[in-house]
């Protein structure tokens, strides 16, 4: 009879109430917290060129082109920061960079910009400025044998407006150029004739002689110039994981140099430019 009320004393659930507040205590264990498992990226905002077309067009967050694509290759690479673009007309870039108000920008580590940033050991683009001439040219071995073009400078170039880089060349070289509002236009005229020579980057030259079905009558020559331009990543002296985020970006873009996936990635979306119809 005494064991009989014991046994009904018992709760007759007890022997599954252990095995159930087990499996709790080892799914709160193995389940971490949502804000455990999100690791918070560091935000990273890049300031380009609005109207840089090839390299950068398009304002705010839908700047496309070479550059921002570029950016997001290496960054792809670089755990722990989420990039985010903004393109600007260019003078507000540079004074939206300069106020601390974007944390990166990719462009001539010039002297005045150095006073609000440190730039990256690794160049993150380098542009190749080449001669373009007609491919029934006279001029081709002359420029070829000579980059200072020394003896060439009664014959035409042309530029576009605005190229800081094109004024320091040909004012180098004592040379003076005719100046047009876009290299189509420059193009054409040396398609026609009118100009003799144009000396511009490389990339914009194959992509606009594509689009402009340019390919049989332009030649451009196999020769860079010294003074093609380097464009470093600069991050703001005011971003406060600048030091990190350069050795980062500096091992990773030194990577894909090492394994060639730098300049296949350049030459694709490159490529991606030239099959964009005419603007």
């Amino acid at each position: 009879m005494l064991k009989q009320r014991m046994s009904t004393l018992q709760p007759r659930s007890g022997p599954a109430v252990f095995p159930a507040l087990l499996m709790m205590l080892i799914s709160l264990v193995i389940v971490p917290s949502a804000g455990a498992t999100d690791t918070e990226k560091k935000s990273f905002t890049i300031v380009y060129a609005a109207e840089w077309s090839p390299y950068s067009y398009g304002f705010g967050s839908s700047v496309d082109g070479i550059l921002p694509r570029l950016m997001d290759r290496i960054f792809d690479r670089i755990e722990g920061f989420e990039l985010v673009h903004n393109g600007l007309p260019w003078e507000r870039a540079q004074q939206v960079f300069f106020h601390g108000r974007a944390d990166g920008m990719v462009a001539t580590a010039t002297e005045k910009r150095l006073g609000f940033a440190r730039k990256s050991a690794q160049v993150a683009l380098k542009i190749p400025f080449q001669p373009i001439v007609r491919r029934d040219s006279p001029l081709k071995e002359d420029i070829l044998k000579d980059p200072t073009l020394r003896d060439l400078t009664q014959h035409h170039y042309c530029d576009v407006l605005g190229n800081g880089w094109a004024e320091e060349f040909y004012a180098k070289r004592g040379i003076r150029f005719s100046v047009a509002p876009t290299i189509e236009n420059c193009l054409n005229q040396l398609k026609l004739g009118r100009v003799d020579i144009v000396v511009h980057a490389r990339p914009v030259l194959e992509i606009f002689r594509r689009q402009l079905e340019l390919e049989e009558e332009l030649e451009i020559l196999d020769l860079a110039y010294e003074e093609s331009p380097e464009f470093p990543l600069m991050v703001s002296n005011a971003y406060p994981d600048q030091t990190e985020l350069l050795e980062r970006f500096d091992r990773a873009v030194m990577q894909m140099k090492a394994n060639g996936a730098f300049e296949e990635t350049l030459s694709e979306l490159i490529e991606v430019e030239k099959g964009k119809p005419a603007s």
